[in-house]
């Protein structure tokens, strides 16, 4: 039995679960969960396995690594590979029967000799550029590539669809996308070419344009209770994720001292300072750069006016101080009324989901218990001693057993 260590991400199951009934309710659409990068952060394997047991049709990933790992962990439903995969990378692909988005000849070619050589039916997605022109064929090709897809006896055509550029603002140019997939659908439709699954909406998109629901919607942020848009009136979503650390450090700092790297940061009086084992390292302030000068200036201009990175304890809200560090970030508790009595107390720290280290244990909870934990790459079976959670290594098997049972009658295994 082991204690799971200072830092930990909890994921709420019950969450994920009324978020996937709430979208259920408001489409006549599949719901595809995408659980690329991690599960944007919930973990993918036990995420997938609750998702499985869920009753979706079909979960997607970003690369074949992971949906490899998906059906290495136990998860059977068909699993849909977004990025296109280059040549090296489509065997494991067919070994693992996973369904691949196509947009070259080249990879069409490949798959149909890998499926003939393994006597195996490879599922393929043809990808439609419509103007977001990062990944896809051209409308004008789409029955072109149809075709030749049709020729290729282990290959079978299961789907087709699009992305959005920019469904969370702007619905005119979304519109001309979805219109440019109708047409090639059409096209399809005269041709013979029918009984498709036909996809483009993402989150954005499933609630600012419902007519482009069409037979699938991919859901990734949405599924875990984060969105850029509005919601229906009457839907809401649940919070799924949550950071959390302890103090592992208080002292006095007196006015005008620096706090950390470079005296980034002067305290600006007498001061209780905490100290918490989370940085860069971990992800913690960390963003994606998109190389876009006015977003540059615009997130300078924020900084200087939002409330900086903050920790909660106790329902209240204490601001980070000084740089984070690469393992280390300082705390100013000076307003909490026990300040110095801190050490060792749990805080929720607010973070990127996508961003924080994967090797942070993530505790799984239905019923707002622990369920199980995932750490170091391996289950664990959550065990309360003292008010401290520690960890019973256990079996993909028995994972997936506390995962169903769970899913069945949410009593305590």
């Amino acid at each position: 039995m082991e204690w799971i260590g200072p830092t930990w991400v909890e994921v709420d199951l019950d969450a994920i679960g009324n978020n996937l009934t709430t979208l259920r309710a408001l489409t006549k659409a599949h719901i595809c969960p995408v659980v690329k990068a991690d599960a944007y952060g919930h973990g993918l394997t036990v995420t997938g396995l609750f998702l499985q047991q869920q009753g979706v049709r079909l979960l997607a990933v970003s690369d074949v690594d992971e949906g490899v790992t998906l059906r290495q962990c136990g998860v059977t439903v068909p699993v849909l590979i977004l990025t296109p995969l280059l040549p090296q990378q489509a065997p494991q692909a067919v070994l693992h029967n996973l369904t691949v988005t196509v947009t070259s000849k080249e990879l069409i070619c490949t798959l149909a000799g890998l499926g003939q050589a393994c006597r195996r039916i490879v599922k393929v997605h043809l990808k439609i550029n419509t103007g977001m022109n990062r990944v896809g064929i051209p409308p004008e090709s789409a029955l072109e590539y149809a075709r030749l897809i049709a020729e290729c006896p282990y290959l079978m055509l299961e789907g087709v669809y699009t992305h959005f550029a920019d469904a969370d603002h702007n619905n005119g140019f979304t519109r001309k996308q979805l219109q440019r997939l109708l047409d090639v659908k059409s096209a399809f439709t005269s041709s013979g070419l029918e009984n498709l699954l036909w996809h483009a909406a993402g989150s954005s998109a499933f609630f600012t344009l419902p007519e482009s629901h069409l037979d699938l919607v991919r859901i990734g942020s949405a599924l875990f209770g984060q969105t850029r848009v509005g919601l229906p009136s009457g839907a809401a979503l649940e919070n799924t994720w949550n950071l959390y650390t302890r103090i592992v450090q208080v002292q006095r700092v007196a006015k005008g001292a620096p706090i950390g790297y470079n005296q980034r940061y002067t305290a600006r009086r007498d001061s209780v300072i905490g100290v918490i084992p989370v940085g860069y390292g971990d992800g913690f302030g960390v963003f994606p750069d998109n190389f876009d000068l006015w977003r540059h200036l615009r997130s300078a201009l924020v900084k200087l006016v939002r409330k900086p990175h903050q920790v909660s304890i106790d329902g209240c809200d204490y601001p980070i101080v000084g740089k984070i560090a690469m393992g280390l970030s300082c705390v100013d508790l000076t307003e909490h009324p026990r300040a110095l009595e801190l050490i060792g107390v749990p805080v929720r720290v607010q973070a990127r989901r996508t961003t924080i280290s994967r090797r942070i244990p993530k505790v799984y909870t239905i019923n707002g218990k622990p369920a199980l934990i995932y750490r170091h790459c391996c289950y664990w079976r959550p065990v309360v001693k003292n008010s401290e959670l520690y960890a019973i290594a256990v079996s993909v098997k028995t994972a997936k057993e506390i995962i169903e049972r769970r899913n069945r009658d949410g009593q305590d295994s």
